[in-house]
C-alpha cells in the first residue's frame, strides 16, 4: 500500500509539473510601445526651411502621417525594437532613417532631405508586367483589370511620370486617356465592355518632359454574363437601365441615352427587354437585347402616358409577340416590332389606365387575363379591373379603397393578385407614407398584408412582382420622404424571411436569378 501511495505521489508531481511547464510555455509577452516625433527641413543648400506634406512612414509599418506647417510629425504607438523611419515628398531624395524604439519613451528626431537631382535619361521603353499581350480571343479576362509596368532603369533620383491610353479595339485610332501624369506602375481600369477587344499603353515622362511610348498590347474582356435581375439605377440624375447577377464585375449598364429609361421588363423568351424613356419629350416604349444593342421604338404616336404616370405600366402578352399598355383611357396592344396597333378597351368614365399585368394562367387554368390599374384625377382614386385578353367580361377586383393602390401583378398560377395600398393616407401630390404589400384572390376575396410589422417604419414597400416560379416576391423599399435610398428587396409569398439584395435600385424584374 506504502509502494502504491509513493508511485502516486510521483506521477501526479510529474502531472502538476507538465501543468506548469505548459502554462509557462504557452504565456504570451505583451506588446511595449514607444513614440516617435521630430522635424523635417531642407539641406542646408535649400536654405533649412520647414517641409510640409512629407510622409513618414515606418518599417515595420504602424500609422502613416504627414507633416505640418512646421514641419513637425508625431508617430503614437510604435512598437520597441529597431524601426526604420521614412521620408518622402516628390522632388526630394527619399531618407530612410534606422532608430531603436524603447517603451513608455518618446524618441525625438530631425530630418533633412535634399532636392532630388535633375534627370539625366529616360529609359528606352516601356517594360511591361501585366496583363499579358493576349493575341488569342479565346482567353478573356473580367472587365475590371489592372495594368502593371515597371518604373526603367533612370538615373538615382529621378522621377518618372506615366500616361495611360486606352484604345477600343484596332480601329480606334486616337485612343482614351484614362490617366495622366501618375507616379504609380500601376492602374485599374473599370466598367470595361464585355465582348470587347482593347489595346493599352504607356507613355512615360521625367521632369525634362523627354518622352517615350510603349507598345500597344491587347486584351479581351469575357462574354456577358446570364444576369437575371434588371433594375433602375439613379446616377447623378440620370436613371438608367442594369442588369446583374449580384457579383460587382458582372453589372451592366444598358442604357446610356442620358434621358430616363424606366420599367426593365423582360420577355418571355427572355431575348429582349422592353422599357419606356423620355429621351424624345414622352415616354414611349422600346425594345433592346440583353445586352443593351439593338434598340427598336415600339410605340408611334401614342406614348405611354395617364394620370401621375412616368414611363410604368405595361406588360408583354404571355407568347411574347405583343406589348400592353395605357394611353390616357384607351388600353392597347402592339406588336413588338410597333406594328399591329389596336386599342382593346375603354377606361370606365372620368379614369385612366395607369398599370397592368397579362397572365396565361387564371385561376390555376390555363386561360389568358389581365389585371388593369385605373385611376381618377387624384393619384389616390384607384380600382383594379380585371378582364380577358380581348378586354371583354371586366370585373372590378378591388374597389376604390382609402389610401393610394398601385402595381397589380398575377401570381404565376393565377390564383392571386399582389398590390401595393398606403391605407389611411391620401395625398393630392401622390406622397405615400405607409405603403404595404397586398394579395388578394381573384374571385375578390381575402385581402392579406404581406409586408406585415416587418416593414421599417416610416417606408414604403412599392412596385412588387412575384418571381418566375412564385417562390419569392421582388419590389422595392424606400423611405416615406422621398429623399431616401432606393433599395430592391425580396421575400417569401407570405411575406417572411425579407431580404435586402441590391442598394440604390427600383423598378425590379428578375427572371433567372
Amino acid at each position: 500500500m506504502r509502494q502504491f501511495y509513493l508511485l502516486f505521489r510521483s506521477f501526479s508531481l510529474l502531472f502538476l509539473s507538465a501543468i506548469i511547464f505548459s502554462c509557462n510555455e504557452n504565456t504570451v509577452d505583451p506588446e511595449l510601445f514607444g513614440s516617435i516625433s521630430g522635424t523635417v527641413k531642407t539641406s542646408e543648400e535649400a536654405g533649412s526651411l520647414p517641409m510640409e506634406g512629407v510622409s513618414i512612414t515606418t518599417n515595420p509599418g504602424t500609422t502613416s502621417v504627414t507633416t505640418n506647417s512646421d514641419g513637425y510629425f508625431n508617430l503614437k504607438e510604435v512598437k520597441v525594437g529597431d524601426v526604420t523611419v521614412n521620408a518622402k515628398k516628390e522632388g526630394y531624395t527619399a531618407v530612410s532613417t534606422p532608430v531603436k524604439v524603447q517603451e513608455g519613451k518618446e524618441l525625438v528626431m530631425q530630418v533633412v532631405m535634399g532636392i532630388a537631382p535633375l534627370d539625366s535619361k529616360i529609359p528606352d521603353d516601356i517594360t511591361y508586367v501585366s496583363p499579358l499581350d493576349i493575341q488569342d480571343d479565346e482567353t478573356k479576362l473580367p472587365n475590371k483589370v489592372n495594368l502593371v509596368w515597371r518604373n526603367g532603369e533612370t538615373e538615382k533620383g529621378d522621377t518618372l511620370r506615366f500616361d495611360v491610353i486606352l484604345y477600343e479595339g484596332a480601329d480606334d485610332a486616337e485612343g482614351t486617356k484614362v490617366v495622366s501624369n501618375i507616379l504609380d506602375t500601376t492602374y485599374m481600369v473599370k466598367n470595361l465592355k464585355f465582348e470587347t477587344t482593347y489595346l493599352w499603353k504607356v507613355v512615360a515622362r521625367n521632369k525634362q518632359l523627354d518622352e517615350v511610348e510603349g507598345k500597344k498590347w491587347r486584351f479581351t474582356i469575357e462574354d456577358y454574363p446570364n444576369n437575371g435581375y434588371l433594375f433602375v439605377k439613379d446616377t447623378l440624375g440620370s436613371r438608367d437601365i442594369y442588369s446583374w447577377d449580384l457579383a460587382e464585375n458582372h453589372l451592366v449598364r444598358l442604357t446610356k441615352d442620358g434621358g430616363s429609361e424606366v420599367s426593365p421588363r423582360i420577355s418571355p423568351n427572355e431575348e429582349l427587354i422592353a422599357y419606356s424613356s423620355n429621351k424624345s419629350g414622352e415616354y414611349h416604349i422600346y425594345t433592346m437585347d440583353t445586352k443593351g444593342k439593338n434598340v427598336v421604338k415600339v410605340t408611334n404616336d401614342k406614348p405611354l402616358v395617364s394620370y401621375n404616370n412616368s414611363g410604368t405600366g405595361f406588360v408583354w402578352s404571355p407568347e411574347g409577340d405583343q406589348i400592353l399598355y395605357g394611353h390616357y383611357g384607351d388600353l392597347y396592344t402592339i406588336n413588338y416590332n410597333g406594328t399591329g396597333e389596336n386599342k382593346i378597351a375603354n377606361a370606365p368614365v372620368n379614369r385612366q389606365f395607369k398599370s397592368c399585368d397579362w397572365s396565361d394562367h387564371f385561376n390555376n387554368s390555363s386561360q389568358e387575363k389581365i389585371a388593369v390599374l385605373t385611376q381618377g384625377e387624384k393619384p389616390y382614386d384607384n380600382e383594379i379591373y380585371l378582364m380577358d385578353s380581348d378586354g371583354a367580361n371586366l370585373f372590378l377586383l378591388v374597389a376604390n379603397l382609402e389610401g393610394t393602390i398601385s402595381s397589380p401583378h398575377f401570381s404565376p398560377d393565377g390564383t392571386k393578385v399582389i398590390f401595393s395600398l398606403d391605407s389611411l393616407f391620401q395625398d393630392d401630390d401622390g406622397r405615400q407614407l405607409n405603403a404595404k404589400i397586398y394579395s388578394v384572390n381573384v374571385d375578390g376575396t381575402n385581402i392579406v398584408n404581406l409586408s406585415g410589422d416587418d416593414k421599417p417604419a416610416g417606408t414604403n414597400d412599392l412596385q412588387a412582382r412575384y418571381t418566375e416560379t412564385g417562390g419569392k416576391i421582388v419590389f422595392m423599399n424606400v423611405a416615406n420622404d422621398n429623399e431616401g435610398e432606393k433599395s430592391i428587396w425580396i421575400m417569401d409569398p407570405d411575406g417572411s424571411n425579407r431580404e435586402k439584395i441590391i442598394s440604390n435600385g427600383e423598378m425590379p424584374d428578375l427572371y433567372n436569378p
